[in-house]
C-alpha cells in the first residue's frame, strides 16, 4: 500500500505508547505525594503549610496533564482507525467503479 494516501495503521502503536506514557504520568502523582510527605517531617511548620499548598496545586496539575494526555492518545488511536477504515472503504469503492467501467488497468 505504499502508493495509497491517508494514514497508516502502523501509527497505532505510537498512539498506544503515548497513552501508556500518559497513564504512567497519572501514577507520578502518587509518587510525588509520597516525596512531599517525606519532606514534611524535617521541615519547619512554616514550610510544612507551604508544602501542603504546593502538593495540592501540583497534584491537580499532574492529574489534568495526565487526563489530557490520555484523551489525546485515545483520540489519535481513534483517528488512525477511522482514517484507515475510510481509506479502505474508498479503495474498495474505487475498485468497484473501475470494474464497472470494464477498462483494463494495470495495478
Amino acid at each position: 500500500m505504499p502508493n495509497e494516501i491517508g494514514t497508516s495503521i502502523e501509527a497505532l502503536p505510537e498512539a498506544e505508547a503515548a497513552e501508556l506514557l500518559a497513564e504512567t504520568m497519572a501514577l507520578l502523582g502518587g509518587r510525588f505525594e509520597v516525596t512531599v510527605d517525606d519532606l514534611r517531617e524535617p521541615a519547619s511548620s512554616y514550610v510544612s503549610s507551604a508544602l501542603s499548598d504546593y502538593l495540592e496545586n501540583t497534584l491537580e496539575n499532574i492529574q489534568k496533564t495526565a487526563r489530557s494526555g490520555i484523551a489525546l492518545a485515545q483520540d489519535v488511536q481513534g483517528s488512525v482507525l477511522e482514517i484507515t477504515a475510510t481509506d479502505s472503504d474508498s479503495a474498495e469503492e474505487f475498485r468497484e467503479a473501475l470494474e464497472d467501467l470494464d477498462i483494463p488497468i494495470n495495478f
